[in-house]
């Protein structure tokens, strides 16, 4: 049997975090949010200095994140928490607001990659991505042909199976692991200052990190009023997997990796 994704043994469970698991459905309640502003000048400065997309960037510093501190790269199975062996994320696009086609890329293994390589493949797949061509068209194609009142039920459908079951199966057309360990997305490609996504739940994803847009905004540094960029970062995460002070160790790694760039360079090569 195909599998969707490849896990770990399954956890064993806290007390605290049986009741967790019993409490909440899947998404929707079980959701906490945060928004957090990071100032950006030394990453912008060093992605103008290389020529690395800021969200292949983000992209990397995420992966690596969850490689020093993975509790969050974990699914919920039969009330059980399993954690993922492998780290890779989804980062959405879309082709206009006409076309009203929510779509996304899978990065892989970006902890691991050189980051050149990883700009390169990223920027490859955006733009074929904005053409319409990427792992998703023959998935939607099928969501396409479907009557309307049937897609929650097919959905939640391959949401059991390719999650809870664990059985990738070919009839939906989709690929292993089709939606990643976290979702990004940029709220801030379209003007948007701050935002906290929604966890879609037929994708199963534990975390959905959205980036406003760069702004220019007063702070005040050893007792003085000075401006530097910023960007306002939201943050939707599965609390039946993570409570706050792992959300907090999470976010301070993720922190240091944008307010230093340079260290993410050094960590992951």
């Amino acid at each position: 049997m195909a599998k969707t994704i490849d896990y770990f043994s399954p956890k064993k469970l806290s007390a605290w975090r049986k009741v967790s698991l019993a409490s909440w459905k899947p998404t929707g309640d079980s959701s906490c949010y945060c928004l957090e502003d990071i100032t950006v000048d030394e990453l912008l400065h060093y992605c103008k200095a290389t020529g690395i997309s800021f969200y292949s960037f983000l992209i990397k510093a995420l992966s690596s994140t969850i490689q020093k501190h993975p509790k969050i790269n974990s699914t919920v199975r039969w009330h059980r928490i399993y954690p993922r062996k492998n780290i890779s994320i989804f980062f959405h696009t879309i082709q206009s607001a006409e076309a009203d086609d929510l779509s996304g890329i899978v990065i892989k293994d970006a902890e691991k990659r050189d980051l050149q390589e990883l700009n390169t493949e990223f920027s490859q797949k955006l733009e074929l991505a904005k053409q319409g061509i990427n792992e998703y068209v023959n998935s939607k194609k099928i969501i396409g042909a479907l009557p309307a009142f049937l897609t929650k039920a097919v959905t939640k459908f391959y949401g059991f199976l390719a999650y809870t079951f664990n059985w990738n199966a070919g009839f939906f057309k989709a690929e292993p692991d089709a939606y990643g360990s976290v979702m990004l997305t940029s709220v801030g490609a379209m003007g948007i200052s701050k935002a906290l996504c929604p966890i879609s739940p037929y994708t199963r994803v534990p975390m959905v990190v959205s980036v406003g847009k760069i702004e220019a905004r007063p702070i005040v540094i050893d007792e003085q009023i000075v401006i530097r960029k910023m960007i306002t970062f939201g943050f939707t995460f599965d609390h039946r997997i993570m409570d706050g002070i792992h959300f907090a160790e999470f976010f301070d790694c993720l922190k240091n990796y944008v307010l230093n760039p340079n260290t993410l360079v050094g960590y992951a090569n």
